[in-house]
């Protein structure tokens, strides 16, 4: 191999890898990281970097599940509840509770019991926690 062919080589080289980088940032992806991969695999390494979505990065994580309730001790006790054959179900951890509720396996006529209560209540009887429930 002649002198100019290695020069020519080594050109051609650079220039997928600084072509890699280009698209790469343009991309929101490491230019550095593309620039090595397009100097290694050459046309393949741009064609599969062109081939990639783009990543936004001013993405707003997503929300956590139940991020919009207002936090309330109701969230620290396990809960039990009545089922319509008056058999005790649980422990639930509140957002489990929650969704028995959504599910339609409780209504404002089910008799619950957190911890810390001293008897069991209709669902009804507990406006704080109906309004939790509403929420969710």
């Amino acid at each position: 191999m002649g002198k100019l062919q290695l020069i020519y080589l080594v050109i051609c080289w650079l220039s997928f890898g600084f072509i890699s980088a280009y698209l790469a940032q343009k991309k929101g992806r490491s230019p550095f990281i593309w620039f090595s991969i397009g100097l290694m695999m050459g046309i393949f390494g741009i064609a599969t970097l062109i081939l990639m979505p783009k990543i936004e990065k001013n993405t707003p994580p997503p929300k956590p599940r139940f991020n919009s309730l207002k936090r309330s001790d109701s969230w620290l006790k396990m809960w039990y509840y009545l089922d319509p054959q008056h058999i005790q179900q649980g422990p639930f951890e509140f957002p489990d509770l929650i969704k028995t509720w959504k599910e339609k396996q409780i209504n404002e006529t089910t008799y619950i019991w957190g911890e810390g209560m001293k008897e069991w209540k209709k669902l009804s009887e507990q406006p704080q926690l109906l309004d939790e429930f509403h929420q969710a």
